[in-house]
C-alpha cells in the first residue's frame, strides 16, 4: 500500500503545515498536492521523497507541491509550477492540468530545447488553460 510506504512523507507534509494537502492513491500512484509555506519546506518534502525512493525510480508518487517564490516576482501568478517525476511526459503533465503539451513547452522554452527531453526534478511552469 503506497500510503504506508510514504507515511513519513505524508507526516512531514502535515508537520510542515502544507496547506490544501491532498493525498490520494490513483491507479497505483500516490498523488500529493498542496502548498508549502516556504521553498525550504518544499525542499524538505523532496528530500524525504528522495530518501524513501532513491533516484525516484519507483515512479509511484506524483508530488505537486508549490511554494511561494522568493525575491521579486516578475510573474503575474498566471499558472503554477510542477516538478517533473520519473515517467512523466509533457502530454501526461498537460492532461493533469487541462493544458496542451505545446503550451507547457512554449511556457518553458527557457528551460527546454526538446519537448521529448524532460528530466525528473525539473521545475516547469504550467500555464493556465
Amino acid at each position: 500500500m503506497l500510503m504506508e510506504k510514504y507515511q513519513s512523507l505524508i507526516d512531514l507534509a502535515n508537520q510542515l503545515g502544507v496547506s490544501g494537502l491532498d493525498v490520494r492513491e490513483d491507479d497505483g500512484v500516490l498523488k500529493v498536492d498542496g502548498v508549502a509555506g516556504s521553498a525550504e519546506a518544499k525542499q524538505q518534502l523532496w528530500d524525504e521523497y528522495g530518501r524513501l525512493d532513491p533516484n525516484f525510480r519507483s515512479g509511484d508518487v506524483v508530488m505537486n507541491i508549490s511554494a511561494p517564490e522568493g525575491g521579486s516576482s516578475s510573474s503575474s501568478g498566471s499558472g503554477s509550477t510542477y516538478t517533473v517525476q520519473s515517467g512523466d511526459s509533457l502530454s501526461k503533465i498537460g492532461s493533469q492540468y487541462g493544458v496542451s503539451w505545446q503550451k507547457i513547452f512554449e511556457a518553458n522554452r527557457d528551460k527546454l530545447d526538446d519537448p521529448d527531453k524532460i528530466q525528473p526534478g525539473q521545475e516547469l511552469t504550467i500555464p493556465q488553460g
